[in-house]
């Protein structure tokens, strides 16, 4: 009876000591990054309003609207998707009234983070660019 109770303190302890921090929770097991971006006009200023969707891959469906001020200096505006698995594809949807829309396959990496860039090209229409729906 003694060299059982002795066994079972001595599992206990080994146990505790192994594991001292208790149980991981699943989601630490997987790695997850983020990826963030702007939508720019050819000549580098960001388009107020663009937004940007995930039609394909995981998080299918989620939009984001860019806010402007639009600065990378300052890390306003622009998009950002957070906590996506690593490794796993994804199609981005870039779209702005007046610009054409713009797709974009993307694998996030394990590394601290990605940077996508945006850059439609401006639907041409009659009256110069303030309707573009006038064709």
């Amino acid at each position: 009876m003694r060299f059982a109770a002795t066994l079972l303190l001595a599992l206990t302890v080994l146990g505790c000591a192994l594991d001292p921090a208790g149980p991981v929770p699943l989601n630490m097991n997987k790695a997850t990054t983020l990826i963030f971006g702007y939508v720019v006009a050819d000549s580098g200023v960001c388009i107020a309003g663009a937004t940007v969707r995930v039609v394909a891959g995981q998080r299918a469906g989620e939009t984001i609207t860019q806010t402007t001020p639009c600065d990378a200096w300052a890390y306003d505006g622009g998009f950002i998707f957070r906590d996506l698995a690593v490794g796993v594809e994804m199609t981005l949807q870039a779209s702005a009234p007046g610009y054409a829309v713009e797709e974009k396959k993307v694998v996030p990496s394990s590394r601290p983070q990605m940077a996508i860039l945006f850059t439609p090209l401006r639907i041409a229409t009659r009256d110069g660019g303030g309707c573009p729906w006038c064709y």
